[in-house]
């Protein structure tokens, strides 16, 4: 089984939660291949994609949405979104994003999931330190481990589902 793992972001939290799960795929025997979006030309030899973006201002990166508009019109294997953000603050909930919702539909993408992500102040410019001054989020490291291993998990006993369905109808 060959999976793809592409994400994107702009402080490293999102790529490390992609190669968390690439961790996870490769212990259940899967071969992997983590990509930047803007890398992936081609996705016929692969069984399964996980894509995932980073969240600023409830916006996808630009370039995981301009993956999921390739990927869109043309045949393509089974897909897995993540989102990784925006931070919680204790008042607001944390809500799908409207690329991810697209994403989902254009992609019939098996799941979306939201997991927190992390925020070190002293990495951020300037002006990405007043958004957050403003923002009602804490800084520090929210990413569940715990979480996203056993989402990678479930996406792998899909896969296995399948495969086993397939090889019953032969």
């Amino acid at each position: 089984m060959r999976i793809l793992v592409s994400t994107a972001g702009r402080h490293g939290a999102t790529a490390t939660l992609g190669q968390e799960m690439a961790l996870v795929f490769a212990h259940g025997c899967a071969h992997v291949d983590v990509r930047t979006p803007d890398s992936v030309l081609e996705v016929d030899d692969y069984d399964a994609l996980v894509i995932g973006s980073a969240v600023y201002g409830n916006r996808w990166i630009p370039m995981v949405n301009d993956l999921v508009a390739r990927l869109s019109d043309k045949p393509h294997p089974p897909v897995w979104l993540f989102s990784c953000g925006p931070l919680h603050s204790l008042d607001r909930p944390v809500n799908d994003t409207s690329d991810a919702a697209r994403a989902t539909a254009a992609l019939n993408a098996f799941s979306h999931c939201t997991f927190p992500g992390k925020l070190d102040v002293a990495e951020l410019s300037h002006g990405e330190q007043l958004v957050f001054a403003s923002s009602g989020a804490a800084e520090g490291d929210f990413r569940d481990w715990i979480r996203v291993c056993n989402w990678a998990r479930d996406i792998l006993a899909c896969l296995a589902s399948v495969d086993h369905e397939n090889r019953a109808v032969r």
